[in-house]
């Protein structure tokens, strides 16, 4: 979750002191906190930072209110009140415009320094953007296994809205929607959106619309509605869903027939080696004993094996710690106790021997399930 006044208050260390607050001024997020004692900080703030101070540009009180009245147009969501510097006690008059305004207000004493209250705020963050990443990373991951389901582009949009916690649906063309069924209004400009045949995206009554597919043949539209944070960690998991939705053949029927044939294919071959991985605790060795097919996803990484084989420069084992790092090469550097240079190094020659780009997760999900179906993940 953002950082937010609740946030802060439970950092009991802190000690600070809730003078003032109604619900809304709880849960507004907290972008940054700065500390200032000028007479107008807005200049220097931008909308979501808290600000901390000791009222030393307060003449008298009767400064404390157009003060308030600039924050709260910048868009400051709350006010720290350093006392026993300049003052005991937090002003009346500071309290009285902080709620006429729905500014937060705490009190910070003297023993806790500003300095503190900001690192907090800052550690608080970096704990959101990193649970945020590894949400980014999980769902992925659960969001690609669904993809080898049976039910396929079904399971997919599913998981996406279990993940997210808001409704989720794939429109196609005529009456076919793979999901939670969106509102009329909804409906309607999505197939609006594919008679348009072009790539686009809107916002129809809270509901996010994007369309899938290649811009000559457009096979549907992903509809993701109310409840969604729309933040960089969902938009990241949107944007492998419409990545997976063409892999899995969401194809035009008549335009992309060949293609759609050609996919369906390799995906079956696909599902069916990565479910007999997942269901052992050891790899199977009917599935890894095999003669390689070229529709078999093992033969992904028979390139990697051979090599390997011929060098000993250890690519497999390499690129598997690196995947179950969530592609994180300084947690797969230390795991395998080499250098995160090597590491790199080592990702770049396994892109240059699977034709992969690594750094997408399209790429790293089919390397992944190949690995697991060749029993080396």
């Amino acid at each position: 979750m953002p950082v937010t006044l609740d946030t802060l208050l439970a950092r009991r260390e802190l000690q600070l002191r809730l003078i003032w607050a109604d619900d809304a001024a709880r849960e507004r997020p907290w972008a940054w906190v700065h500390s200032s004692d000028l007479a107008d900080p807005t200049p220097f703030l931008s909308p979501g930072d808290a600000l901390l101070t000791t009222g030393t540009q307060w003449a008298s009180d009767d400064d404390i209110a157009p003060w308030v009245e600039r924050l709260a147009a910048a868009g400051v969501p709350a006010v720290g009140f350093g006392t026993e510097v300049i003052r005991d006690g937090t002003p009346d008059a500071l309290t009285e415009a902080c709620a006429a305004h729905g500014i937060a207000l705490l009190e910070v004493p003297y023993r806790t320094p500003f300095i503190a209250v900001a690192r907090a705020v800052a550690d608080l963050d970096a704990e959101e953007r990193y649970a945020r990443v590894r949400w980014t990373l999980e769902t992925q991951r659960a969001i690609a296994v669904a993809a080898l389901r049976p039910a396929g582009l079904g399971a997919v949009v599913a998981e996406l809205a279990r993940r997210i916690g808001a409704p989720a649906a794939i429109v196609r063309e005529g009456s076919e929607v793979l999901g939670d069924a969106p509102p009329r209004a909804v409906l309607d400009e999505a197939h609006a959106l594919l008679r348009a045949g072009r790539r686009a995206a809107r916002t129809v009554d809270d509901w996010s619309l994007q369309t899938v597919g290649a811009a000559t043949a457009l096979t549907g539209v992903l509809a993701i509605g109310p409840g969604s944070l729309h933040d960089d960690a969902e938009r990241a998991v949107i944007t492998s869903v419409v990545a997976l939705a063409g892999l899995a053949g969401v194809t035009d029927r008549d335009a992309l027939a060949a293609s759609a044939a050609e996919t369906a294919a390799r995906l079956a071959a696909l599902r069916s080696a990565v479910q007999a991985a997942l269901v052992a605790s050891e790899p199977s060795p009917a599935v890894a004993a095999e003669p390689l097919d070229p529709a078999d996803p093992v033969a992904l990484v028979q390139p990697l094996l051979e090599h390997d084989a011929a060098t000993g420069d250890d690519l497999v084992s390499t690129l598997s710690t690196w995947l179950r790092c969530d592609a994180v090469a300084e947690a797969a550097a230390l795991r395998l106790g080499i250098h995160r240079h090597t590491v790199r190094a080592r990702l770049r020659r396994a892109a240059e021997l699977l034709d992969r780009d690594l750094d997408a997760f399209p790429a790293r999900a089919e390397v992944w399930a190949a690995l697991q179906a060749a029993g080396r993940a």
